[in-house]
């Protein structure tokens, strides 16, 4: 049957709202407070805040706070992301991101997110408290009673919301600590509406074009048969029940209700309505209620009942409660908290029920089926509606540091607001059996975008520092997120830069591209990993010879300076050698002569230097020229000299994957003066010179352009000092220059340095057995034991995750792309494999 309701707002103006009996409430949106499941400390920093403003709202009698699964608007995110993409590569873009859609709404139905809401009685403005402004305030009160009970409404100002400008003042100031946010008119349009389309697939668009306020409740809502609703919009229908929360823990402490509904694998909205209580009333009461425990606990302790301890508990409560009361300072909450079930059929919404009602039994919370009462619920639940006789039923009394121990406004939500999905937010303190059911688990989405960490002006964003740490042992998943992250950024309007010690990106992708199948599949992604600038730093192709020679890469200025280094430091690291200041100078001369040709158009390049020098006509120079050509004649170093006639490693290209072969650099050990260098690890630093140059000209090129480097086993680098002065200059080039560095490598450790404190925006930390502690420090994390065992529990695929937001939570890494799957996983399945597989249980 059909069920006419009541709707409890008569008018709004911003974020105020006017209620069916003239009384006003203010609407605020409150920002997720990011709380790691795991941190206590900060769990208790923010109940205690939240305790704080909840006593300060005491004189305005009453208020509501909502936690809303929201449509994620997934599909709006996709089609204004597609905006970023590059040119060259839109149309694959744009397929991608329509996969997303495509295959999270297949799997959610409808992807969602959280939002807390909070709503505050307002008092009225006593700007004017002389005798003649109070009779007509009250002979207005009796005009409108009076016309009411004729049929007649008297008519409402226009500028109804004056008289509570002070009050909703007073209001702002108590939950600016919260950071909330008066809400727009369109948003408390919308949050009003989405009570009636709970579950409904819609463009927020279209259900906030025509904002009147007699659309909010455009649904046709049926009671079916067990009590549950039937919703009917013109964007669809869903199915609804309510569940109050009928008993709580005698031990409140931890009952963290606020962060449990947020754990389910479906949506499930929260509704906490409460109300200042007058103590006077709530005596008499309470006295009642400890007579009947009395005789209870005497008639246990006679029969020594199972119930025994339980009573015992709740009359201390009762009597600790009665304490408070009895404080004159304590305020006393009565409140009721409601959880609010939607579905896209009965079966569905059926099946969620019994999963909400086993979570809380498990936990020994009793939470009501209230089948008949739904309807009755549905209306005092709308916004804006207080305490009433029906919801009262399973209303709850604690004081406000109480109330704050359900933990609202937290959430476990990471990532950016928009991006690429890379994966899910784990909630689960336990060890997942396989990555597969640790996504299946949630629907809590993961978008990332590298290139947002270096913008300014983004809500909410607690840091300025763009770049990007993923460390973690091999085998854990790094290379996989490092690889997935690469791929799709280089879709977008940006350079990217892939440096691979390993060399394992180009050779595995050129494989699956030359794969028919793949091609036929996936021919739009084929094309663009072909259209990528494979580069191999490899010296025995002689057609790598003199890809990174500074003379042809680099301007002027640089080239000149990154040359005399390398030739001066290939000198200067040789003991049995002795360099003259003829020498140096004319090494200087012989440089600055080539460079100077380059400027004027012709083709030269570094081998030109070690000609002048072996032409020259002093011995000593000619001496040096032999001793410097010895030295790169089949070594590394070729890699770096040319005669200018080739292409090198070009700024132009918006995507190069870099490999470096064959680099042997110097261990810590060795940088003092007295050690011994060996032949490779002198030139290999040389060449580190050549390359190091190269990606900080890569990075600072344009500043108006983003540009990304990967450095994949940074490790490499790091365990020299000038590997880390490459590093360290990529990281100082940063925001200015709209650059990032993405580091990935084994340790946390690498990322340490005395000498650099710029750090990193985003870490992402994939398991490493010897480093558990060292892990929960470099994140923020205190090694207590609850916290080494939850890192630990982390498998495969899983890594703790950082985010610019300073949210800190583990998430699942997973590719929902077809297509780049198979560029992710270059180890193929083997008989042995499947068989392990075939007998795992």
């Amino acid at each position: 049957m059909a069920t006419t309701l009541v709707y409890p707002i008569i008018r709004t103006h911003s974020h105020l709202a006017m209620k069916q009996d003239k009384s006003v409430m203010a609407f605020y949106r409150v920002p997720n407070v990011p709380v790691t499941i795991t941190d206590k400390d900060k769990k208790l920093e923010h109940k205690v805040a939240v305790a704080q403003v909840l006593r300060k709202l005491a004189k305005n009698k009453s208020f509501e706070i909502s936690l809303i699964p929201k449509d994620f608007l997934l599909e709006e995110k996709m089609k204004d992301f597609s905006a970023a993409l590059s040119p060259d590569s839109r149309e694959l873009g744009e397929q991608l991101l329509a996969d997303t859609v495509e295959k999270l709404t297949d799997e959610m139905e409808i992807p969602y997110q959280y939002d807390w809401l909070v709503g505050v009685n307002l008092l009225k403005d006593t700007r004017q408290t002389n005798l003649q402004s109070l009779a007509l305030e009250r002979f207005t009160e009796l005009s409108a009673f009076a016309a009411k009970g004729v049929g007649y409404e008297l008519e409402i100002p226009e500028n109804w919301f004056e008289d509570y400008k002070t009050s909703e003042a007073a209001v702002y100031q108590i939950l600016s600590s919260l950071k909330v946010q008066r809400l727009t008119d369109e948003q408390l349009f919308y949050y009003q509406r989405m009570q009636f389309l709970r579950y409904i697939p819609h463009l927020r668009e279209e259900v906030t074009a025509n904002r009147n306020l007699l659309n909010v409740t455009d649904t046709l809502i049926k009671v079916m048969a067990g009590g549950f609703l039937k919703l009917e919009s013109p964007y669809g229908s869903s199915f609804l029940t309510i569940l109050p929360i009928a008993k709580t823990p005698i031990i409140f402490n931890g009952f963290h209700l606020g962060e449990f509904t947020q754990r389910f694998d479906f949506p499930v909205e929260l509704r906490i309505n409460a109300e200042f209580l007058d103590k006077t009333s709530l005596r008499g009461r309470m006295e009642r209620s400890n007579n009947r425990f009395e005789n209870i606990m005497t008639e246990a302790e006679s029969t020594a009942t199972a119930q025994q301890d339980e009573i015992i508990l709740g009359a201390m409560s009762l009597k600790d409660l009665m304490k408070k009361v009895g404080d004159k300072k304590g305020s006393i909450l009565e409140y009721g908290a409601y959880l609010i079930v939607s579905a896209s059929s009965l079966q569905q919404l059926r099946a969620r029920k019994q999963t909400v009602l086993s979570y809380f039994e498990d936990m020994n919370v009793e939470v009501s089926e209230a089948s008949f009462d739904t309807p009755y619920l549905f209306q005092s639940l709308l916004h804006g509606n207080l305490l009433d006789n029906k919801t009262r039923t399973w209303s709850h009394y604690v004081t406000p540091r109480g109330l704050a121990e359900l933990m609202p406004f937290t959430n476990t939500k990471a990532g950016n607001r928009v991006g690429w999905h890379i994966g899910r937010v784990d909630n689960y303190v336990g060890q997942w059996e396989s990555l597969e059911k640790a996504q299946r688990s949630s629907k809590n989405i993961v978008l990332f975008n590298a290139t947002v960490g270096n913008k300014e002006n983004i809500a909410g964003k607690q840091t300025k520092n763009p770049h990007i740490l993923i460390t973690g042992a091999t085998g854990e998943g790094k290379s996989f997120l490092a690889e997935l992250i690469f791929t799709l950024t280089s879709l977008q309007n940006v350079k990217a830069l892939y440096v691979d010690p390993k060399r394992s990106v180009r050779k595995h992708f050129e494989a699956v591209v030359k794969d028919p199948d793949f091609k036929k599949k996936h021919p739009l992604l084929a094309k663009h990993i072909k259209s990528m600038n494979f580069v191999t730093l490899d010296s025995k192709d002689e057609s790598n010879h003199g890809a990174l020679d500074p003379i042809v890469m680099l301007d002027k200025d640089d080239a000149i300076s990154v040359a005399k280094n390398m030739l001066n430091y290939l000198l200067n690291s040789n003991k049995n050698i002795k360099v003259t200041i003829d020498q140096v100078t004319a090494i200087s001369e012989a440089i600055t002569a080539v460079v100077e040709r380059r400027q004027k158009g012709e083709t030269v390049g570094l081998k030109h230097v070690l000609d002048l020098l072996l032409e020259s006509s002093e011995k000593e120079v000619r001496s040096v020229g032999r001793f410097l050509n010895s030295v790169v004649q089949g070594s590394i170093l070729e890699l770096a000299f040319s005669y200018g006639d080739v292409t090198g490693l070009s700024y132009d290209k918006r995507v190069t994957v870099l490999e470096v072969a064959d680099l042997a650099l110097p261990d810590d050990k060795k940088q003092n003066q007295d050690a011994i260098r060996e032949d490779k690890e002198i030139n290999s630093t040389v060449l580190m010179f050549a390359l190091g140059a190269f990606c900080s000209r890569f990075g600072e090129l344009n500043r108006h352009e983003d540009t990304i480097e990967f450095f994949d086993e940074a490790w490499v680098l790091m365990k020299s000092a000038e590997g880390r002065a490459i590093i360290k200059s990529m990281r100082r080039v940063g925001r200015f220059f709209n650059n990032i560095l993405c580091l990935i490598t084994q340790s946390v450790h690498d990322a340490e340095s005395d000498e650099d404190t710029t750090g990193f925006g985003t870490i992402f930390a994939f398991k490493e057995k010897n480093e558990l502690p060292d892990i929960l420090e470099h994140v923020g994390l205190e090694a207590t034991k609850e916290n080494l065992e939850w890192v630990n529990s982390m498998i495969s695929g899983q890594c703790l995750y950082r985010d610019v937001y300073d949210n800190l939570n583990m998430i699942t890494v997973t590719n929902i792309f077809e297509g780049i799957d198979p560029l992710l996983k270059p180890m193929a399945g083997t008989v042995s494999s499947e068989l392990e597989n075939k007998y795992a249980a």
